[in-house]
């Protein structure tokens, strides 16, 4: 069994050294980005989104199970807290807020889709339908603090969102709409629609939902960390990069190995999320805050011997997009081994000592063995 055991490892070895060689030779394309405008009285803003290629993998490779129970899972406040964060800065009036999510959803081209996806996904697909651009709404709204809940409509086969104001909405151009819960008032926002300059807001209802039986989705249950954010700008990203270096390369189970690396740009703050890959999927490993200089370093206890392949990303801010660093592999050698290796050496060892103790003790016998020989 430890044969096997130990020819697997050597396999794995084998094969990450190649996968290493080849990831070493890899260009990482650029981030994903999407542009959206905004309108304010006479000003028209232009609104930069930049994910990077781990994030996107990350939620591509989380649950998309679906059901009724878990609609709120699939909101993500802290994944677009940035983007939130900038429309807020123009939009600082909670209405005026909200009609401006609506306009950014309102520019997602509409598709059916028939899975679920998480917001991530569905900003950098580019596509959606009532259900994904809710749930982009609605982790837009909530990441502001804004008390939000999804509104589904079994019968009609639709989802939009309700919001509570302070106020009834004062822009809405018909009679308003809202949703009674808990002695609360949500007023209805539709998050579909291709005009996304005279597209719904706040407080409007379409047509077909007039009447129409609503359940009220609370969202106790929405993700409530990230591995990363999505970031965003209202001018033009400036390109940066990660490094990551991982000493030693070769561990025995049970030690540590530290990461380090460095942004390529001259930033005080920021995290750094560091991933590893098991099984082909990509797990966070931890996160690290950045020093005064863009550096970086993390302790990691890989909890099971074998090959690791281990990445690092930042999310990037206003003014830089984000990066991923190329790929770096660490192995981790089973005790068994170890043990059973040393047992070897040692009995070789012994061996020579014994032969040479031997040769010292009895010269004159190896000598006559010796010319006997010739």
């Amino acid at each position: 069994m430890r044969r096997q055991t130990a020819g697997r490892l050597v396999a794995a070895i084998v094969t990450g050294v190649f996968l290493a060689l080849i990831f070493s030779r890899v260009c990482f394309a650029q981030n994903y980005e999407q542009k959206y405008f905004l309108l304010k009285e006479q000003s028209t803003y232009q609104l930069t989104l930049s994910t990077t290629h781990l994030l996107y993998e990350y939620y591509q490779q989380k649950s998309h199970q679906l059901t009724q129970d878990n609609f709120a899972s699939f909101v993500t406040p802290y994944s677009l807290a940035l983007v939130a964060a900038d429309i807020r800065s123009i939009f600082p009036d909670e209405e005026d807020f909200v009609n401006a999510v609506l306009t950014v959803v309102h520019q997602i081209p509409y598709q059916v889709v028939e899975e679920t996806k998480y917001p991530v996904e569905t900003i950098v697909e580019n596509k959606g339908d009532c259900d994904l651009l809710s749930y982009v709404a609605a982790s837009l709204i909530k990441s502001q603090d804004l008390n939000i809940v999804l509104l589904y409509y079994e019968h009609e086969s639709h989802m939009n969102i309700g919001v509570n104001l302070p106020s009834p909405p004062a822009d809405a151009r018909t009679t308003i709409s809202y949703v009674d819960y808990r002695g609360v008032r949500y007023y209805m926002a539709e998050c579909t629609g291709d005009d996304w300059q005279n597209g719904w807001r706040v407080g409007e209802c379409p047509l077909e939902l007039e009447g129409a039986q609503v359940a009220v989705v609370t969202l106790e249950n929405y993700e409530q960390i990230a591995p990363g954010q999505v970031s965003s700008s209202f001018g033009t990203f400036k390109a940066s990069s990660i490094s990551l270096t991982i000493s030693p390369s070769f561990v025995v189970e049970g030690s540590t190995v530290v990461i380090t690396g460095q942004v390529s740009v001259s930033i005080s703050n920021g995290t750094v999320t560091l991933y590893a890959v098991e099984n082909g999927n990509w797990f966070s490993i931890g996160a690290v805050e950045l020093d005064a200089n863009g550096r970086y370093m993390f302790s990691w206890n890989p909890s099971l011997w074998g090959q690791y392949h281990v990445k690092a990303t930042w999310s990037g801010n206003d003014e830089y997009a984000g990066a991923d660093s190329g790929i770096v592999s660490v192995y981790v050698v089973p005790e068994f081994l170890v043990f059973a290796g040393g047992g070897i050496v040692i009995v070789a060892i012994i061996a020579v000592v014994l032969f040479l103790m031997h040769r010292a003790t009895y010269p004159h016998e190896m000598q006559t063995l010796e010319e006997a020989s010739i």
